[in-house]
């Protein structure tokens, strides 16, 4: 059985229009419109009268039809645009389903219009909008009204302005596959309310480090294998918990930066740790977790055990530390 074209896939859905008003799919009334009805009347008038088409008739009908403008959920599409949509027949589906109220399938969205965006925030409860792999910046404008947990862990790219709506979004925000960052966009995530979820980020400038740091709640950066000892200044300033578990080594100088940082610290990653970088360590004042730091050198170890936190730690270094804790009662 041929696969269906969006093309079909349109006139599918012409043709059951639902009940509920902006669900309908229906074309809107253009000079485009009009266009290919004469284009349309001018052929069949030929056809009737024996006279031949030619083919510049058809490809200008062809290139009016791709103008066309389709309202499909109370949001306007060209046809042009309505084809690069991905798994539009399920999106669609999803669409009227969301009209009707019904966000059990929100998550198989793919492609979401600004008209549903602003029916999801309606919703109490935490968004998931995972495979959603593009945002528009009105899209992200209702979405940061939405009063809970909001998912959108597909996003490999996001715009300086939907940053900025997404910044005024009050509860956690998961980015997980954003690559990059631009300054511009870190600096209006710093003011966004919640835990901030960036863990696919493998490079940190100083300057997003800068602007990062001022974020004011749990901040997710597990994606970087290193950072430099400015980044790492600027984070020791920000208050709350931070995790940097993608970290495998850390300089003298960045372990004594992050040891200045209030809240929780995370750097289960880390594969060595020097004497230097440990007695550092060892003022930080939260939860500290090394806990795949395997060796420790016997001075390492000593200077950890006067840490006043709590540290998770390997089960052998454990041992050490806790028994250099015994040794000092």
């Amino acid at each position: 059985m041929p696969e269906k074209t969006n093309e079909n896939i349109i006139k599918d859905i012409a043709k059951t229009p639902e009940k509920e008003s902006g669900t309908d799919l229906e074309i809107v009334s253009s000079p485009e419109l009009k266009k290919l009805s004469e284009s349309i009347g001018t052929i069949q008038d030929a056809l009737n009268h024996d006279r031949s088409v030619k083919l510049g008739q058809l490809q200008q009908i062809q290139e009016a039809a791709k103008k066309l403008t389709v309202n499909i959920g109370g949001w306007e599409f060209s046809i042009e645009e309505l084809e690069k949509i991905p798994d539009f027949e399920k999106n669609v589906k999803i669409w009227k389903e969301v009209s009707r109220r019904d966000f059990s399938n929100i998550g198989g969205l793919t492609y979401i219009t600004p008209e549903i965006a602003k029916r999801l925030v309606g919703i109490k409860y935490h968004i998931d909008l995972g495979k959603l792999t593009s945002l528009s910046d009105k899209v992200a404008e209702y979405l940061s009204h939405h009063p809970s947990n909001l998912y959108l862990n597909g996003l490999t790219s996001l715009s300086d302005k939907a940053a900025e709506h997404l910044s005024h979004h009050q509860g956690g925000l998961g980015l997980k596959k954003l690559t990059s960052l631009s300054n511009k966009a870190a600096e209006h995530l710093s003011h966004h309310r919640g835990w901030l979820s960036l863990e696919s980020l493998s490079y940190l400038s100083d300057r997003v480090a800068e602007h990062l740091s001022n974020h004011q709640g749990e901040l997710y950066l597990n994606g970087l294998t290193s950072i430099s000892d400015q980044a790492a200044e600027h984070l020791s300033h920000h208050q709350n918990d931070l995790t940097l578990h993608g970290l495998e080594s850390l300089s003298d100088k960045a372990a004594e930066y992050l040891s200045y940082h209030q809240g929780d610290l995370g750097l289960s990653g880390l594969t060595s740790l020097s004497d230097r970088a440990a007695e550092s360590l060892s003022n930080h004042k939260g939860i500290l977790n090394i806990d795949h730091l395997f060796s420790l050198s016997y001075e390492a170890a000593e200077h950890l055990a006067r840490h006043k936190g709590k540290i998770m730690y390997a089960n052998d270094v454990k041992k050490r530390i806790n028994n250099l804790k015994v040794r000092k009662k």
